[in-house]
């Protein structure tokens, strides 16, 4: 009895749905996000800039990530980024012995401002809790504004991003680098991050990803 009534007065909304929940998100909204997790053999790790993305964007895992960014909910980041951080834990790259470090994609100034954290640093705080990596949130930095790149041809997305990202606080060349995003279309930013990095000799792995919009390796990134 004691735990029933434990159980009722621990609940807390779920942000998806809003219907109580003794865990993050609802056992409902758990069941659909995972059911967009893509199947393994699709988590690709290959080519010269390789990328594993956990699953696709859309249905409930696009409206967590949503939630997250725009109705003030961060702790979605955390559970997404452990949801990330298993996956990953069961691929072959993950079973080196030299562990990487971790970068997110960084916001610029202004919109983190408004949002009051970075979606991609949180992933990586849940992604890192679990695999042991060393999470690095500053260490690379936008340093200026740039337009939506969504809708952009990858010319006009290139040419964007010039001189926005720069290494910051944190940057070293000891270890190999993780680049984490929230969501990953063309690559255009992971590129320009990895050539940043790489400029200060750094090497960097590849980048890892909460979602796509489809199994395809992006464009831009094939073409590399």
């Amino acid at each position: 009895m004691w735990q029933s009534i434990r159980s009722l007065i621990f609940q807390t909304p779920c942000p998806l749905c809003q219907k109580p929940s003794q865990d993050q998100l609802c056992r409902d909204c758990t069941g659909q996000i995972l059911s967009h997790r893509f199947p393994r053999k699709f988590q690709q790790w290959q080519g010269n800039f390789p990328r594993f993305v956990w699953g696709q964007y859309e249905g409930q895992l696009r409206r967590a990530l949503t939630v997250m960014k725009f109705e003030q909910q961060p702790d979605i980041g955390i559970w997404l980024g452990e949801q990330l951080a298993e996956q990953w834990l069961q691929q072959p790259q993950a079973k080196t012995k030299l562990r990487p470090q971790v970068v997110p994609i960084p916001l610029n100034a202004r919109k983190q401002a408004q949002r009051g954290f970075n979606q991609a640093e949180r992933i990586a705080a849940g992604f890192c809790r679990l695999t042991g990596y060393v999470l690095h949130p500053q260490a690379l930095q936008r340093v200026k504004d740039t337009q939506a790149l969504f809708g952009l041809s990858p010319g006009d997305r290139r040419r964007e991003l010039q001189s926005a990202l720069a290494t910051g606080p944190g940057f070293n060349t000891r270890r190999p680098w993780l680049i984490l995003d929230d969501i990953i279309t063309t690559g255009t930013t992971a590129l320009e991050a990895r050539r940043i990095m790489e400029e200060k000799g750094a090497k960097v792995l590849g980048i890892v990803a909460i979602a796509a919009p489809s199994f395809s390796q992006p464009m831009e990134l094939r073409q590399q």
